[in-house]
């Protein structure tokens, strides 16, 4: 990520688990993971390794961690790790999550020591990465043979599409959700097997009515009171990036 998603995602730690529109897309993300990869499963003797590509304050994870041998939850917001530390240090949270503060561009980078996992998962990350084949490459390397990468964003389907994210918040913003055809492409050319990019489900959020009506900061949402009439909601398609080693 560039240093403006991080520094927008420092400030955003604190209040990120309260938004609606966060937990929306992770619960929704967790149930398509769970869906297309048999292999998490509470009754797998075998549980798989998973690796979370900008886990923000961890709550993919945490959902996840029940299925998994281990988990390493990585994110370059230092406020956003440290919301998830915080959250492992309470009683009864997982102890198979290792939270890591890091800008990962490379498999050979030493901080990794040296692993591969057998899932790759990110969600709401695609849309703020500056250079895609850069980062599905990096997902290629991190994975064991015959691992799989599952990757979730919303989709780009035209000029509505900027409208997922409040004038405010648009630093850090790479792009207005994935084009379908780009990404498969992507995953093609990389040399992904069974690679697949599909519609996993639809969230409806509430927008701008127009550009810069929440402010500075896009945050507005108790400037218009439930019921007035004038509460502006959309529809957006969220793609599953799926490829196998």
């Amino acid at each position: 990520m560039t240093e403006a998603s991080t520094a927008r995602f420092n400030s955003e730690a604190s209040s990120w688990d309260s938004n609606p529109d966060v937990q929306s897309a992770t619960n929704s993300a967790f149930k398509e993971i769970l869906r297309r990869i048999p292999s998490l499963s509470l009754d797998n003797p075998n549980k798989p390794t998973l690796l979370d590509l900008g886990t923000g304050t961890g709550l993919l994870s945490l959902l996840l961690s029940p299925y998994t041998t281990k988990t390493l939850s990585i994110d370059p917001s230092p406020q956003m790790i440290s919301h998830l530390s915080q959250k492992l240090q309470s009683p009864n949270t997982p102890t198979n999550i290792t939270p890591l503060c890091a800008l990962i561009t490379s498999p050979d980078d030493p901080r990794l020591q040296s692993q591969k996992f057998d899932i790759i998962i990110s969600n709401l990350v695609l849309h703020h990465i500056p250079d895609l084949k850069e980062f599905l490459t990096l997902a290629y390397g991190l994975l064991n043979d015959d691992g799989v990468m599952c990757l979730t964003d919303f989709e780009d389907v035209g000029e509505e599409s900027r409208r997922f994210h409040p004038e405010g918040k648009m630093e850090g913003v790479e792009r207005h959700g994935l084009v379908r055809t780009e990404m498969v492409e992507l995953v093609d050319s990389i040399g992904f097997k069974d690679g697949k990019v599909e519609v996993g489900w639809v969230m409806r959020k509430r927008v701008e009515r127009w550009p810069g009506e929440w402010g500075k900061d896009g945050n507005g949402r108790e400037e218009v009171k439930d019921g007035d009439g004038d509460v502006c909601e959309m529809d957006f398609n969220f793609l599953v990036v799926w490829g196998r080693k």
